[in-house]
C-alpha cells in the first residue's frame, strides 16, 4: 500500500538551519505547519528543538493537535464563524478587513478577552491584504478597540502573483514602516516581513524593521520557492511518497505509435496531485493516472519487479494533499547519521559546527 515516509531528522534539521540563519539576520522563525495538516508526531518533532508557536491557516489542524504547549498565529483571515475560535485557539492572528476586526473585538469583549492581531499589507502579490494608502485609517480605528492589541505589520509574497520580494521591497517596506509609525504615533514591534520566498535575500540583504518570517514550504520541502531549485543547506526528501508497483505488462503507447513497458503503482489521484510528484531515484516517466492507480513508462528497462517500492518527491501541492488525505498511512523514520546532526547541532558566530 502506498504511504508517505516522513523522516523526523531531516525535518528538524532543516528547522535547525532555517533558524540559524534566520537569526544571524535578526529574524524569529514562525513555522507554517499548514501543509502537514496538523501531523502530531511532526509537531512534536519541532517541539523538540524549543519551537512552541507555530503559523496554521486551519482550525481542524488546532484542533486536532489540541496541544496547550503550542501557541499559534492563525495566517488566514477569519470568517465570521470563526471568529470565537480566533479568540479562544490563537496568541495572534492576522487581519485584512475592518469590519471583521470590528466583530472580532466585539467577540474578544464577549469573552473577556483581548486578542493581538497583524494587519497584512497589500504589497504586491494582490491576494489580501489592507491597501498601503489605507493602513494609516485602518490602525487610527484599531487603536479605539479596547479588546484589540495591534501587534504590528504582515507582509505576503508569491501566494498569488508570481513576484518575489527583491532587496528594493525590503528596503520600501522599512520606509514604509517608519512613515506610518510617524503619522500614527504607534510603535509597530513586530514586522512578519514575508515567507519562504524571503529566503532568497538572506545572504545579501539587511532586513532592518522586519524581525520574522513564516516558513512552510522551504521547512518542509528544502526548496526556494522562488524558482523550485534545491537549498543547498536543506533536506529536499524529508517527506516522500512510496508506492508499490503492482502489475508490470507492455503496452502501446497509441499517441506515439510506439510500445512500451508499463509499471502500474498504488497510489492515484485521490491519493496526491499527480502532477506535483516527481520520481526521486528511478529514471522513469509517469503516463498518468486514474483515481486508485498510477502509471509509469519504465522506459524498458528490465529490473523492476511487482512488489518492488518507487519513491517521489513531492511538490507543495502534492505534498498537502497527501499530507490531508486520511487514507494514506504515514511511516516516521529518523535517519540515524542525520539524527546525530541534529542532536549535535551547535551554532558559532560565523559558522554552524558539530560537537
Amino acid at each position: 500500500m502506498a504511504y508517505l515516509e516522513i523522516d523526523l531528522a531531516k525535518i528538524q534539521y532543516n528547522a535547525l538551519m532555517l533558524k540559524y540563519k534566520l537569526e544571524q539576520r535578526g529574524l524569529d522563525i514562525t513555522p507554517v505547519i499548514k501543509c502537514i495538516a496538523g501531523d502530531r508526531p511532526i509537531v512534536e518533532a519541532l517541539k523538540e528543538l524549543g519551537i512552541h508557536h507555530v503559523g496554521d491557516a486551519r482550525f481542524a489542524n488546532i484542533d486536532k493537535l489540541h496541544d496547550d504547549d503550542l501557541s499559534y498565529m492563525m495566517i488566514r483571515t477569519p470568517n465570521r464563524r470563526e471568529l470565537k475560535d480566533t479568540v479562544l485557539k490563537t496568541s495572534i492572528s492576522i487581519q485584512t478587513d475592518l469590519e471583521t476586526i470590528h466583530e472580532l473585538n466585539q467577540v474578544a469583549a464577549s469573552l473577556g478577552r483581548k486578542h493581538k492581531i497583524l494587519l497584512m499589507v497589500d504589497w504586491k502579490d494582490s491576494r489580501e491584504g489592507v491597501l498601503t494608502y489605507d493602513i494609516v485609517e485602518y490602525i487610527n480605528e484599531i487603536l479605539h478597540m479596547k479588546h484589540i492589541c495591534l501587534a504590528g505589520l504582515a507582509f505576503n509574497f508569491m501566494c498569488f502573483q508570481d513576484i518575489p520580494p527583491t532587496e528594493e521591497d525590503i528596503l520600501l517596506i522599512n520606509q514604509f514602516i517608519q512613515s506610518v509609525e510617524k503619522k500614527t504615533g504607534y510603535p509597530l514591534k513586530m514586522i512578519s516581513g514575508g515567507n519562504s520566498s524571503a529566503l532568497p535575500l538572506l545572504d545579501f540583504c539587511t532586513f532592518g524593521r522586519i524581525n520574522d518570517l513564516r516558513i512552510g514550504e522551504s521547512l518542509f520541502r528544502g526548496t526556494n520557492t522562488v524558482d523550485q531549485q534545491p537549498i543547498h543547506y536543506l533536506f529536499q526528501n524529508a517527506i516522500t511518497l512510496k508506492a508499490e508497483i503492482i502489475e508490470i505488462k507492455p503496452r502501446i503507447d497509441t499517441a506515439q505509435d510506439a510500445s512500451y513497458l508499463q509499471a502500474i503503482l498504488d497510489v492515484g489521484q485521490i491519493d496526491t496531485a499527480v502532477k506535483d510528484i516527481f520520481p526521486l531515484f528511478d529514471d522513469v516517466r509517469i503516463m498518468g493516472a486514474t483515481s486508485d492507480h498510477l502509471m509509469v513508462d519504465l522506459k524498458n528497462s528490465d529490473y523492476h519487479r511487482v512488489g518492488d517500492i518507487m519513491t517521489f518527491k513531492l511538490g507543495y501541492q502534492a505534498l498537502a494533499q497527501s499530507m490531508y488525505q486520511q487514507t494514506l498511512p504515514h511511516e516516521y523514520v529518523r535517519e540515524p547519521g542525520i539524527q546525530i546532526l541534529v542532536d549535535t547541532f551547535q551554532t558559532a558566530d560565523e559558522k554552524v559546527k558539530i560537537k
